[in-house]
């Protein structure tokens, strides 16, 4: 029963996500709104993004620490799906932006994070979005770190390609003396598509905070 409860909740996020345009979706078109930001710079394989301060809601949640960073999400999706489609005190639907963001908060990366990014053409201060009505989900502005070094992968989410490259990012970021955190709790997984995007045509990314947020 709840393995049926889970597909019935991915399919109903899954028709909301595409009804813009489920086709072009399928390429990796991205129609959602995503957070302004400059381009500071660009690397070979990475760009320096200064973003604009941001509204998060939230979820935190535990799991076993060998789960794949790509497993058991749902944990954190449906509460935050569930607050912008209208539980909230308001009942005040909220459009889907991208990227879904993710972060691992322990060393163990047990503790886990998600977050949905509040459209930014709509809101610009936390007392103009509803309250939640679920107790897991809270809102947060993020006013720092906004500087951040972000690099693009395709295919799924997974900590093997995460891994990757986080090491391919600070690996070509030192050879331009570009200083990053050297903290993986502040490292950010974004993924832009639904679930049908054909893998080839996905857009992730690995993000992680410069030392210098000047």
């Amino acid at each position: 029963m709840h393995a049926i409860m889970i597909i019935s909740f991915v399919l109903v996020a899954s028709l909301h996500l595409a009804s813009a345009n489920p086709l072009s979706s399928l390429f990796g078109a991205i129609d959602s709104e995503t957070p302004p930001f400059d381009v500071v710079t660009k690397g070979g394989k990475y760009e320096i993004r200064r973003y604009r301060p941001q509204l998060w809601a939230q979820v935190e949640y535990t799991v076993d620490a060998s789960t794949d960073l790509g497993d058991k999400t749902t944990i954190g999706f449906q509460p935050l799906f569930e607050y912008i489609t209208g539980k909230n005190e308001k009942q005040q639907k909220i459009p889907m932006t991208a990227p879904v963001v993710m972060e691992q908060l322990t060393t163990d990366f047990s503790r886990r994070l998600m977050a949905f990014i509040m459209p930014a053409s709509q809101f610009s201060t936390l007392d103009q979005l509803p309250k939640p009505t679920n107790a897991n989900v809270t809102l947060v502005a993020v006013n720092q770190p906004l500087v951040l070094a972000c690099i693009t992968f395709n295919m799924g989410i997974t900590s093997k390609r995460v891994a990757a490259k986080e090491a391919e990012l600070r690996e070509a970021t030192n050879g331009d003396r570009v200083g990053l955190i050297d903290d993986r709790a502040s490292l950010r997984v974004a993924g832009y598509n639904p679930p049908w995007t054909l893998p080839w045509f996905r857009k992730n990314e690995v993000c992680i905070p410069l030392t210098n947020q000047a």
